[in-house]
């Protein structure tokens, strides 16, 4: 009892200090922010005003290249459509696309050059799509934008003193939460728990039909941001009909529950596996950097795809061999498997379309006598 109330006035001391430090640290804040606004539109707005462009322009010219860097023309325009005109600024992006020709990017959209570039306008050369394409961002600063500014600044005023305000509730709040921290504590892993039964099936603790969806766009959409290949294995146990016809579901259960086993101990923890329905499952088997993998990217791929087809056929003998003991038989089945990837080669695949490679690749493989890996590339 007394090891329980040291651990709650513990934490309720560690609370209570990063509560007053956040204080501070939120109020410092405000208040900095406050006294920047005022030096630039109340005190001397007409002597800040140049000081303040200079800085506005530097500033947006940064966050454009932060946010475009790898964007393409189409994206910068949805960018420029959705940030490129206040009441202090318009933005503007010219650049020469793919045939040569001259275009700028503004509110309206992208559209042929019709300004010349003057002398009053703040340009920069930029580059966006990784450096691939060359231009120049504009930034028109407006002349009357110091009076939107100051009024800016009393709103900004009355949102500083509300967030302070909701601040020290939630802080309240905070300290009423202490109290139940053992009960949170419990409802929290409740959840988690309850979280990985529904993500897992219940007769072979492989994940759910859903979650392997839910994976697989993650894992296509992997490849697609850091190009590095993706395999997938559909897998369907050969006549399993028939055996159940023949020694009854009971039976059926426990090879599927031996095969999962034969799955799991075939591949490895960065590896989804799922019983995708009934008699089939699913392997999503993503590129996992090695010490020593090569450089090139091909050769990576290359050496990959070999240790898939690998995996795969050591899948299905490790099933073949694997006997499970049933009312005093010892029963055997066999799997048939479909082998499908997604690389450099597929750019732009979607889960859909190589979900449909490996099916096909599962329907070759029982086509072709079962009990064998077929891989489509």
């Amino acid at each position: 009892m007394n090891e329980k109330i040291r651990q709650k006035t513990k934490y309720l001391i560690m609370v209570l200090v990063s509560v007053i430090v956040s204080i501070t640290c939120f109020n410092f804040v405000v208040l900095e922010q406050e006294n920047i606004l005022r030096r630039y539109f109340i005190i001397a707005p007409q002597e800040k005003q140049k000081e303040f462009n200079s800085a506005l322009s530097n500033s947006l010219v940064k966050y454009f290249i932060k946010e475009n860097k790898v964007s393409d023309p189409k994206q910068v325009e949805e960018y420029i459509k959705r940030y490129g005109r206040t009441s202090l600024f318009d933005l503007y992006f010219i650049f020469q696309d793919k045939d040569g020709i001259t275009k700028q990017i503004s509110k309206s959209g992208i559209s042929g050059v019709t300004r010349e570039v003057t002398s009053g306008e703040n340009v920069y050369p930029v580059s966006i799509d990784n450096g691939r394409i060359e231009g120049y961002f504009m930034v028109m600063i407006k002349e009357d934008g110091s009076a939107e500014a100051k009024e800016g600044f009393i709103k900004y005023k009355i949102l500083s003193y509300s967030l302070k305000l909701i601040f020290l509730l939630l802080v309240a709040a905070l300290i009423v939460i202490i109290f139940y921290y053992d009960y949170s504590a419990k409802m929290k892993l409740a959840r988690d728990v309850a979280e990985i039964k529904a993500s897992n099936d219940g007769l072979t603790g492989l994940h759910t039909h859903e979650y392997f969806t839910q994976a697989l766009e993650i894992e296509t959409a992997k490849v697609n941001i850091y190009n590095t290949p993706l395999a997938l294995l559909m897998l369907d146990i050969d006549y399993f009909k028939e055996f159940n016809d023949k020694y009854g579901h009971l039976a059926g259960d426990k090879i599927l529950q031996e095969a999962s086993n034969m799955i799991k101990l075939s591949t490895r923890a960065t590896d989804t596996l799922a019983r995708y329905g009934g008699e089939e499952f699913a392997i999503i088997i993503p590129y996992v950097a090695k010490p020593g993998d090569m450089r090139d990217a091909n050769k990576r791929t290359e050496n990959f795809l070999n240790e898939i087809k690998i995996v795969a056929e050591r899948i299905r003998k490790n099933i073949e061999d694997c006997g499970t003991v049933y009312s005093s038989n010892v029963l055997k089945v066999t799997v048939s498997i479909g082998v499908a990837f997604y690389y450099k080669k597929f750019y732009n695949m979607t889960a859909t379309a190589l979900l449909g490679k490996a099916d096909s690749a599962l329907y070759e493989a029982k086509k072709l006598g079962r009990n064998r890996v077929h891989v489509t590339n």
